[in-house]
This record gives structure tokens, sequence and C-alpha cells, in this order.
């Protein structure tokens, strides 16, 4: 039995598909590595918290005091209004409200009563926000001249866990289906391109193709309506906010995986490609907790994914009673995106159709 012939095959074969042995060995494991970097602590240590008067007498010195004090947990950010923090609270651009009285630092026979405000439907976030309370509590009572009484308040519906993951589960067949069967389908037609260009165009194909597939994810929406309604769940998948968001969510998403594959000429190196944005959407979009979770880092890169906004309004829709124009800005935003991936997605079929001739 001669071996090195076949292994000296085998390198060939590696020379001829570096890009897919790259992504494989080198970028999934480093996703997957750069992904425990998220998971830091148990209890938040530099979490968004809105820091806001309970009243016209609390003073700017008030304010800064206690945000001095909760500094140990969070990353405090004031606020004019109590309105327009709460609004704030459920786009979770900040992961709690703390109401602050005034007079603070001031001797008193009376306690100084501050008020928590935390989101009853994020579920993790909830349960956890009981030992920050607690916390919070302890630490007011230590920086103040003053006995201090920390009181938390939820808003919004709570929901229990699997209710809280329906989004996300939701979210993520979605994704699923535009990063791996978008591709191999697309790949599939490689035969048969020259007829189509033809007989019609490959922008013709692609729209085509985006039209349809969007109007395939009727069908988990619709599978997903009947298992809530089995298992009693309150949930809203119906929720205009949340059908906009997960069908421009996909529509971001099958558009950039299509321009992929154009790119890389319908290679397997292109679906390992879709694969990797895949599993880099799951560890660093923070699809599955909310950000305030995760180091300010961590919550600056997932800040930047477009996608991250879709599955806020997703979930803020289907569990929460907001009105939409809370969110109407992210939605035209990812509509913006839509485009603009559609005019990158035309210059990579231009940019094929060159290479082609």
């Amino acid at each position: 039995m001669r071996i090195r012939p076949l292994l000296v095959k085998e390198l060939i074969w590696s020379k001829r598909n570096v890009l897919a042995l790259i992504v494989l060995l080198v970028a999934v494991p480093a996703v997957f590595a750069g992904a425990s970097v998220g998971f830091q602590t148990v209890i938040p240590t530099d979490m968004p918290i809105g820091v806001v008067g309970a009243g016209e007498n609390v003073t700017t010195d008030d304010l800064t005091i206690t945000e001095g004090a909760v500094t140990f947990f969070s990353d405090p950010v004031r606020y004019g209004s109590k309105q327009a923090a709460l609004d704030d609270l459920r786009r979770e651009q900040v992961y709690a409200v703390l109401e602050v009285p005034p007079n603070v630092g001031t001797q008193s026979a009376e306690p100084l009563e501050f008020t928590l405000h935390v989101d009853g439907s994020l579920v993790p976030f909830r349960e956890t926000s009981k030992v920050i309370t607690n916390n919070l509590n302890a630490r007011l009572s230590d920086s103040l001249p003053i006995d201090v009484r920390v009181s938390r308040t939820v808003v919004e519906p709570t929901h229990t866990l699997p209710e809280y993951l329906i989004p996300l589960l939701l979210f993520g067949v979605v994704a699923l289906f535009a990063f791996t069967f978008v591709p191999y389908n697309l790949a599939s037609e490689r035969a048969a391109l020259d007829r189509i260009r033809t007989e019609s165009s490959l922008e013709a194909l692609a729209i085509a193709k985006l039209a349809f597939f969007t109007a395939l994810m009727g069908v988990p929406v619709a599978v997903f309506w009947l298992a809530i309604g089995h298992f009693g769940y309150d949930i809203d998948v119906l929720a205009p906010g949340a059908l906009a968001a997960l069908l421009l969510s996909f529509l971001l998403m099958a558009t950039v995986a299509m321009a992929i594959m154009f790119l890389t000429r319908f290679s397997t190196s292109g679906r390992f490609v879709n694969v990797i944005l895949l599993f880099g959407l799951f560890a660093f979009g923070g699809l599955i907790y909310p950000v305030g979770f995760f180091s300010s880092i961590r919550r600056a890169i997932a800040r930047l994914l477009p996608v991250h906004y879709g599955m806020i309004v997703l979930r803020s829709a289907m569990l929460k009673d907001v009105p939409l124009d809370l969110f109407a800005e992210w939605i035209a935003g990812l509509l913006a995106l839509v485009v603009l991936a559609g005019v990158g997605l035309e210059l990579t079929i231009v940019s094929y159709r060159r290479r082609s001739t």
C-alpha cells in the first residue's frame, strides 16, 4: 500500500480548496472561541441603566450622586423624563430605569425611596434584577448618609421562559433558511445560468427567488402561530411590527447570502462563508440574551449588526403591548439596508457576468 501518493493528492486538493479549509479550520473555531467572551459574569457589571428624577425637585447633584453609587453594576445613562427612559427600556437601550428621589445625600429621618423599573418580558434579566435590587439597596445605603429603600417595579406583561424563547426560535429558523437553503438553492442553478441569461436575466432570477422565499416565510410563522395556540402562550406572532421585522431581516440576510454566492461564483467556499455568518450573528448579534449581560465591547459589536435591532423589534412586538412607531426608525433603517444590500447584489451579479464572458 502506497500512502505517499494519496497524501500528495490530498495536499493538492487542499491547495485548491484553501479558502474552504480556512473558513472551517480557522474562522469557525475563532467565532466559537470569541463567543465565550460574551458571558463574563452572572450578574452584569456594566449594564446600561437609565437614571431619572422622580419629580421636579430632583437636582443635578441628586442624579450625579446616584450615578456614582450605581456604577458598581451599571453604566448609568441620564434621562430628562421618565417617559423617555421607559421608552428606551422597551427598546432595550437600557435594561433598568432607576427613579431618584430629591434630597439625595441630605440627612433625614425618613428613608429615601428609590424605584427600579425592569422589563417583565426580558425573562433572563427579570430574575437577575431581584439580586441587583438587593445589591443596589445595600450599595446606596453604604454610600449615602441616610436610610435607603429600593423597590423593584416590573413593567410590561411578564412572560415565561418558553414564551421568551419563541421569537428567538422563529428568528433562528428564518436565519437558518436564509444562510443555508437560499445559497444551496442558488448554487443548484449554476448549470442553467447560461440559459437563464439568454431567456431572462440573472437579476430577474435573484428577484424571483427573493420574492418566493420571502413568501415562504409565512409557513414557519403559521407553524409557530399554531404551536402557540396549542400551548396557550400569550404571544402575538402576527403583530405587524413582528412580521415587518422578521420579513425585512430575512430579506436582508438572504440578499447578502446571494451576493456572497455570486461573488464566490457559487463555490463551496461561498456556502461556508454564509454558514460562518450565521454562526457569527448568533454568537455576536445579541439574539439570544439581552446584550446588557455582556461586556461593553461585546455590546458595541452587537449594536453594529442590523439584525440585532430586527430581533429586538420582533421580540418587543410579540411580547409587549408597545406602539409600532416606537421602532419606526429601526424598521425604516432595516428597509434602507435591504435596498443597499440589493445594490450590492446587483454589483456582484455584474461582476459575475463580466468574469463569465
